[in-house]
């Protein structure tokens, strides 16, 4: 059995973000992060200009910059209206928006941000609590302590079901995913546009790779069956400019299905536990914030985690669950407005439910 200060579950952005912060801000705790090998997939994500600051904040910024990504200048919308509309960030203080390969970005801030701590490949098992804080099963054979855990398994939200809760559905939101390959010229930015049952997105991942995501609830995607190579070029049809860029490439394929609803955790904190990350609370993809705000989940986690262990403040994990549910509320404010401004199919059920969510909230906190 080894001891540990903080033991952070999972490795992605917050994981790896929460593992950097500790190893700056309280360079005396033993920091363990637990996560599992795995094939992570591609998929084509565009982090916001809001993620320098961050990445500037963890001390990545130039080796971010030093991976080649994309930087995008604009994001093209078919939202609202029929016509095309461009949003420039040419203006925009913070720089650019960054097109990446998600997989390999994932991969780059796992090994630079978690390399001092103590890296365990493996998926924790059991979890449980003693006088002093944790106890972890692995599942492996090893077993250790731990005085603080940080779930930050993503989505999957691991550790709170580990204890017999699970998140709060938001919506049944899924992404139908696939990728293909142009030979000739095909348009880099980010596109997004709104049809009668959802939205889709396509964006380039460089070398001529795009990815094409259409987003729709669970139930809709049965009955159009998008888990299929007909019903989902049938729904790509029905968009105008998102079906153009298509036509321009030879081949889709990797075609699947991936659950993208908005979730937040019953229990963000609790006895020396915290939630980072997508466990925390996962984001709508429209948000267009998920990276970074996972990331600033994990540095703000961290804090929580020092603060608690280091400085005895007992408060401190309370401080940080209320940080989550502000930022919770804000971003479910943002998401009723974005939605209520696309109203051409307001009798489809997609964009019912989200009209109905509409007139039935508060208005935005201020």
């Amino acid at each position: 059995m080894a001891a540990f200060d903080v033991l952070i579950a999972g490795a992605g952005p917050a994981g790896a973000a929460a593992a950097r912060t500790l190893a700056t801000c309280a360079p005396n705790l033993h920091v363990a992060v637990v996560a599992a090998a795995n094939g992570r997939r591609c998929r084509g994500e565009v982090l916001s200009p809001l993620a320098q600051p961050v990445l500037r904040q963890l001390g990545l910024w130039s080796a971010f910059l030093a991976q080649g990504f994309a930087p995008s200048h604009r994001t093209l919308t078919a939202w609202g209206e029929a016509g095309l509309q461009s949003s420039e960030l040419l203006l925009e203080a913070r720089g650019p928006a960054w097109r990446v390969d998600r997989a390999r970005f994932d991969d780059w801030i796992t090994s630079a941000a978690c390399s001092a701590a103590t890296r365990i490949d493996a998926k924790v098992f059991t979890l449980e609590r003693d006088a002093d804080g944790w106890s972890v099963d692995c599942g492996d054979g090893t077993r250790h302590s731990a005085r603080l855990v940080i779930d930050a398994t993503g989505r999957a939200n691991a550790l709170v079901r580990r204890q017999g809760r699970r998140a709060r559905a938001q919506d049944r939101l899924v992404a139908a995913y696939a990728e293909g390959t142009a030979s000739g010229q095909a348009a880099q930015e980010l596109l997004v546009e709104a049809f009668d049952d959802g939205w889709w997105y396509t964006m380039s991942l460089g070398e001529g790779r795009h990815v094409f995501v259409c987003m729709t609830d669970a139930d809709i995607a049965r009955s159009l069956r998008l888990n299929t190579p007909h019903g989902w070029h049938a729904a790509l049809a029905k968009t105008q400019f998102i079906s153009a860029i298509a036509c321009k490439v030879d081949r889709i394929e990797r075609l699947r299905l991936v659950p993208a609803g908005g979730r937040s955790a019953t229990m963000p904190v609790g006895f020396r536990f915290l939630c980072a990350g997508d466990a925390a609370n996962a984001f709508d993809p429209i948000s267009g914030h998920g990276v970074v705000k996972a990331m600033r989940s994990g540095v703000f986690a961290a804090y929580a985690a020092s603060d608690c262990l280091v400085r005895n403040d007992d408060a401190a994990l309370d401080r940080y669950g209320a940080w989550v549910a502000r930022e919770v509320a804000a971003y479910e404010a943002a998401l009723r407005e974005h939605y209520g401004s696309e109203s051409r199919w307001a009798d489809r059920p997609f964009w019912r439910r989200r009209c109905a969510d509409v007139s039935s909230s508060s208005p935005p906190l201020q």
